[in-house]
């Protein structure tokens, strides 16, 4: 199993990480096929047996980590997000939040402690988000990623801290 570049505990005073078990597989997935169907189907077409496998493949190789959000005295699963910890950045591989916990400002947060783990740790951070997701590429853009390369179906986008070799 590759490192998480997030641990398990708080984001903020709202949100706190956990790690997804055997339990959390099965909403998981109906998360994610509720994020990234639509764009799926319109890159390459949608394939369920395939996505489950590959949903399994990436949950075995990068635990997931369920996002939690306080309201009042209750807490709820928001979401979850996957994370890598590489030589030189963070990736984030998935974040889904749950569609009726979206624009709760839960992604923004997320990605804000990712970039403050990143300016700790002096790297970047970095992504990839489908060419079909203009929502999503706006989102990251307007935190301060920029695209550094691309492909048919996805844009590589990239935060890094002052101070830190572009390059990298």
């Amino acid at each position: 199993m590759r490192a998480s570049a997030l641990e398990p505990g708080p984001v903020d005073d709202r949100l706190w990480l956990r790690v997804a078990d055997a339990i959390d597989r099965p909403i998981l997935f109906r998360w994610q096929v509720e994020a990234y169907r639509a764009h799926i189907e319109a890159l390459w077409g949608w394939d369920e047996a395939w996505q489950q496998r590959d949903f399994e493949r990436l949950f075995a190789a990068l635990t997931p980590r369920v996002i939690m959000q306080r309201a009042g005295n209750d807490s709820r699963a928001a979401g979850y997000i996957q994370t890598q910890r590489r030589s030189q950045s963070l990736h984030l591989a998935n974040i889904v939040v749950r569609p009726d916990r979206r624009g709760q400002g839960i992604g923004s947060r997320l990605l804000r402690h990712m970039q403050t783990q990143a300016e700790q740790a002096r790297c970047a951070v970095t992504l990839k988000v489908f060419r079909c997701n203009e929502r999503a590429r706006v989102f990251y853009e307007r935190l301060g990623f920029e695209e550094i390369s691309r492909n048919r179906t996805h844009f590589v986008l990239r935060w890094a801290p002052n101070g830190v070799d572009e390059s990298l």
